[in-house]
């Protein structure tokens, strides 16, 4: 068995939103045009890959698709991220002005047809701009099921990190018991058991007391990243590791978290201080596609 640590670092991109995840009004696109300007330069200096998990909300911003599809593909992974109310059928919220809008839909609460078709549209609106097929996906606020998995694999994508270990998201995405802390092939039924799809499922490292690998402000200091570092480097074999954060909470007041400059910064610090700990542990770093399941 190979025993390489490894390390993959996930941003939901988002729309500028403020405290409560509202989006900006007028609409903004400061945590693409600033904040991931601001991250890749500090992935670069690590030699980190991050993956951008793109949702429909941003992808109707010319200035934020041409940015996103300057970056080099070798440094980094353009995904998928829904949020259903940016995208038909039965958008909420039709566009291209998303201007105070407030997302509350999850996904695996949709009709099965609508989920599927949800998912299509952002596949295809993606592949138009970009090029090319996305591999990698993770539903907004988590929102998947074993369904999900179901339609990313007749939709081609290779990859899902939607699933949040140990969390109960509401009691509608329900991660509270899961089968594996590793990547794993997710059963279509439960998309916490292990099952035979083709799609690598590679959950968020949440530790059993709820300790996340996320540097973001309100939910862990850098201490207690590491300590989730330690646990997993203690508990789960292979040692994978899934740290997310989103882009806008880069950029002051474009976020419910980071209000302030100080903020902001304070978040940089705790992500370069997981990279080094990274450095001096050994881990290699991955995107998402690139993950594969040890046995």
């Amino acid at each position: 068995m190979d025993m390489t640590k490894r390390f993959i670092l996930t941003i939901d991109v988002e729309i500028d939103a403020g405290r409560k995840w509202k989006t900006s009004n007028p609409v903004t696109y400061e945590g693409v045009s600033k904040g991931i300007v601001t991250l890749q330069r500090l992935c670069n200096a690590y030699g980190i890959k991050p993956v951008y998990l793109i949702s429909p909300a941003v992808l109707v911003d010319q200035q934020s698709v041409d940015y996103l599809g300057s970056l080099d593909t070798t440094s980094c992974e353009l995904g998928t991220h829904l949020h259903g109310e940016y995208i038909g059928p039965n958008a909420k919220y039709p566009g291209p002005d998303f201007s105070g809008c407030d997302p509350q839909e999850m996904q695996c609460q949709y009709e099965k047809e609508i989920e599927y078709q949800k998912l299509e549209n952002l596949t295809n609106r993606f592949t138009s701009l970009f090029g090319y097929a996305p591999a990698s996906f993770r539903a907004g606020r988590f929102g998947a099921r074993g369904w999900t998995i179901n339609c990313l694999e007749q939709l081609g994508y290779t990859h899902d990190t939607s699933v949040t270990p140990h969390r109960n998201w509401h009691d509608i995405a329900d991660f509270s018991q899961p089968e594996s802390l590793s990547p794993y092939h997710p059963s279509t039924e439960d998309i916490c058991a292990k099952g035979q799809s083709r799609i690598v499922e590679v959950p968020v490292s949440i530790t059993p007391k709820l300790e996340w690998l996320r540097p973001t402000p309100r939910f862990s200091t850098l201490d207690q990243c590491k300590t989730v570092i330690d646990w997993y480097e203690a508990h789960v074999t292979p040692t994978v590791l899934c740290c997310m954060f989103h882009n806008v909470e880069l950029v002051p007041g474009k976020n419910p978290y980071c209000q302030t400059e100080e903020d902001c910064q304070e978040l940089l610090h705790r992500i370069e201080g997981i990279f080094q700990v990274l450095q001096e542990r050994n881990y290699q770093c991955h995107m998402l596609k690139e993950v594969t399941v040890e046995v």
